[in-house]
């Protein structure tokens, strides 16, 4: 049997509406929050990098995360806008007299992140859905077919021999591998019938035939298709631009090679905005 977690976190005369504050739960901080005078207890820190929620912004229903934008639901925990995946741990509050009281299962409080979907396997001769681009975007998507109840095949190709893994960290931490970085670790694709296809870089399109041919000579037919490979560094028409000195960034090994070849070094970025800065 479950083992809960019952603590009086606070009297309701000490919040004004519209208010968040951390509260300690069984030694973990869950974020309580007082909006049209109603109290809600959500995990204390956004599931993207871990910033703390209290330092974020509250709106009508949802709050947002202080450092890159997530937003997630006050009631439900859910994720409605990223960056991240996941939703956050939500937790039972009740008022007994003027105390305000938070009730939660001792092994939910391990972690404040919550992935909303249940194992999957899909059955031969269901539609296909296909999704070309194994970043955060095709993934998302993937996840959200199985969150939402579709049954059918759901193929994720991804040009790069890596797993799905967050972009954005590059520029943060240049030294990063690929595996501390990953979305998803490996199993997760195969638990949830998420059919992941690496180092599959599709050439052609055929939307009458609904095919997609891949440069390894491979085809697959299609019902559904999202296209989501995102952007790739703008290629100066310069004199000198194809230099071994001359490095743009978008995958982990190019991250790694402009630390190792930077260090002690002059260094020029071209470009000042989110990434060069």
């Amino acid at each position: 049997m479950a083992e809960e977690v019952i603590a009086v976190v606070a009297k309701t005369g000490d919040f004004k509406d519209n208010e968040m504050r951390e509260v300690e739960v069984g030694g973990t901080k869950v974020l309580l929050i007082k909006q049209r005078g109603e109290f809600s207890a959500i995990g204390s820190k956004c599931t993207h990098l871990g910033a703390p929620l209290v330092k974020g912004c509250l709106g009508l229903g949802r709050v947002r995360c202080p450092w890159h934008g997530a937003c997630f639901n006050i009631k439900t925990g859910d994720i409605e806008d990223f960056p991240g995946l996941d939703s956050l741990k939500t937790y039972k509050v009740v008022i007994e007299a003027e105390n305000v009281v938070v009730k939660a299962d001792k092994k939910s409080l391990e972690s404040h992140k919550r992935v909303g979907i249940c194992p999957f396997a899909p059955k031969d001769g269901e539609k296909t859905f296909l999704i070309i681009g194994g970043g955060p975007a095709g993934l998302e998507c993937a996840e959200t077919l199985r969150r939402e109840g579709f049954k059918g095949n759901v193929i994720l190709a991804s040009r790069e021999n890596i797993l799905p893994y967050d972009r954005p960290k590059l520029s943060k931490a240049m030294s990063v591998t690929a595996e501390s970085i990953a979305l998803r670790p490996k199993e997760f694709y195969s638990t949830n019938g998420i059919d992941l296809r690496l180092g599959k870089e599709a050439t052609k399109l055929n939307l009458a035939e609904k095919k997609v041919t891949f440069a390894d000579g491979e085809s697959l037919s299609y019902d559904s298709l999202l296209l989501a490979t995102g952007s790739k560094p703008f290629a100066l028409p310069v004199p000198g631009f194809e230099l071994q000195n001359v490095l743009v960034l978008r995958e982990p090994c190019q991250a790694n090679k402009i630390v190792k070849e930077a260090t002690g070094k002059r260094v020029i970025v071209i470009g000042t905005s989110f990434i060069g800065m």
